[in-house]
């Protein structure tokens, strides 16, 4: 099972020792991080299953079947497991439009939307199948949308102290955020809380369905007013409360053209806000336990995606051979600044992330320290594979050490470059079975991007904790002066702004001039 580590991932056999150089995120918090509640995740499947669709073109197997629109969706689901790792979690699907309550109040509603290209219709089987073989469930509620069965199980387990997540990218669902619940918008990487609700509608949650009342919504065919924009629905909404103050009050509104039109258009605004309005009284038979996450069923999961060629998924997904343990590692750094690295160790089912900073690195460096970091948690001897995409790091402990060891220049004081960190790596070496494995970067390959991904957030979690460093040493040593001289410092005048080195351009690794057993002149 992939998961992230969040008190969840322990090695029953094998301990961990985490005692590393890093930046702690809770470094700069008072007390211990509090008790974060269950997470619930609910996924918008049927707006996600058309973003897949549309943002991944012209994928297929070898046979001609198209796989655009499940490879993306079910690389989303990799994601939001291995990042977010929800302690629940639902995939909502859409029922089909013509069955839709809405239907029967406005038979125009989403009547201007085309069929489902037949490409797509025929992953959707693939795609529940991928469900099923992952133990996520997949919900769908008779005459009701996604919207709607996503608000109802929101609000639910909101007001049971469950913190909810609702996945999407749709603007609609913004009227359900509130305590508990917030969205997220994983092709954005952004989430929107009330806040973020009141920068896009101008309204506070509970008023976007006034605002879509009045401005209607051209994606959904919802009417509106005829002349009112989503701006000024907003202003109106904000100056008047509700779409009930603003007809009451049209004629305090600016402008005949558009009073007479809220007059003419006042039970059609009505019904767009009622179409626009989700349902969150949906009977739903469904129980918290029913959304717990449970390991996939390889069995089934890993024929289909090697059926689909899915064959970056079905690394992800595949547990390590018996009595192997994988560590996947990666460094980020530049030839003169901070530096992080970020490590994925896999035993069996289970998984552990492990990640760095340090404030002065280069690039080869951090690719050392993030195998130093993966051996050193190995508490007894193993079996291990390890895999980097730095050749530098791969062919060092697999080639070009023993070269060193022969000559003697591993040992000889600033014979080779980051000699601490070869010596470091040697010794750990020897304590267990390793073969050292390269895998092509920023490739897709999904353990190495997650590497990359620790390493990058330790580099900014790092610099900025340094940051805040730096201003409290600021701020003690003038309190300090302040103290002993009785008074507040008089201020100075800027001093001349330095300039700033020019940066120099890392070469890509492959490139570099290299001594006679490959040695890299780099750091």
């Amino acid at each position: 099972m992939l998961i992230s580590e969040k008190g969840v991932a322990r090695w029953p056999e094998y301990e961990l020792r985490c005692e590393m150089n890093m930046v702690s995120e809770t470094k700069h918090t008072l007390g211990e991080k509090p008790k974060l509640p269950p997470q619930l995740y609910l996924l918008d499947g049927s707006s996600y299953i058309y973003r897949a669709y549309y943002g991944i073109r012209d994928l297929a197997t070898s046979e001609g079947l198209p796989t655009n629109a499940a490879y993306g969706f079910t690389r989303m689901l990799l994601w939001l497991l291995q990042e977010h790792g929800p302690d629940y979690l639902a995939v909502v699907f859409d029922r089909p439009r013509e069955e839709t309550f809405r239907r029967d109040v406005y038979p125009a509603y989403k009547a201007n939307r085309d069929a489902m290209p037949e490409d797509l219709a025929s992953q959707l089987p693939y795609i529940r199948q991928i469900l099923q073989a992952l133990n996520i469930p997949a919900l769908e509620a008779p005459r009701y949308e996604a919207d709607d069965v996503i608000a109802t199980l929101a609000r639910r387990y909101a007001g049971e102290g469950i913190e909810v997540t609702v996945v999407t990218g749709d603007k609609d669902l913004m009227q359900i955020v509130g305590p508990g619940i917030c969205l997220l918008d994983t092709m954005k990487n952004t989430r929107s809380g009330p806040q973020e609700v009141m920068q896009r509608f101008g309204v506070p949650p509970e008023r976007v369905p006034d605002v879509l009342g009045l401005a209607g919504d051209t994606s959904d065919n919802i009417p509106g007013v005829p002349g009112v924009g989503e701006k000024t629905a907003a202003e109106l909404v904000q100056r008047f409360g509700s779409l009930e103050g603003v007809l009451k009050w049209r004629s305090l509104v600016n402008g005949k053209k558009r009073r007479e039109n809220l007059h003419a258009f006042a039970e059609q605004a009505r019904l767009s806000k009622n179409l626009a309005t989700l349902r969150d009284d949906v009977d739903m038979e469904v129980n918290l336990n029913d959304l717990q996450r449970s390991k996939p069923n390889l069995a089934t999961l890993l024929p289909l995606l090697r059926e689909l060629e899915f064959e970056d998924l079905e690394i992800a997904f595949a547990p390590p051979a018996p009595g192997v343990v994988e560590i996947y590692s990666d460094g980020s750094g530049t030839s003169a600044g901070p530096g992080g690295y970020g490590v994925i160790l896999r035993y069996g089912g289970h998984e552990k992330e492990l990640s760095g900073f340090e404030p002065d690195a280069t690039s080869q460096r951090m690719e050392l320290l993030a195998a130093i970091r993966g051996l050193e948690a190995l508490h007894k001897p193993q079996t291990v594979r390890l895999f980097s995409d730095s050749q530098y790091l791969v062919r060092g402990m697999s080639e070009w050490i023993h070269g060193w060891l022969r000559d003697g220049r591993l040992e000889t004081p600033d014979a080779l470059a980051n000699q601490e960190l070869w010596q470091q790596l040697l010794a750990q070496s020897r304590r267990h079975s390793i073969t050292w494995e390269w895998v092509r970067g920023h490739a897709g390959h999904p353990f190495n991007e997650r590497c990359d991904r620790l390493a990058k957030r330790a580099v900014n979690n790092g610099t900025q904790a340094a940051a805040v460093d730096e201003t409290d040493a600021t701020c003690e040593k003038r309190e300090e002066t302040i103290e002993e001289s009785g008074q507040e410092e008089m201020p100075q005048p800027p001093s001349p702004a330095k300039r700033a080195p020019i940066p120099v351009p890392e070469p890509e690794e492959g490139k570099f001039k290299a001594d006679e057993d490959g040695q890299l002149r780099l750091c």
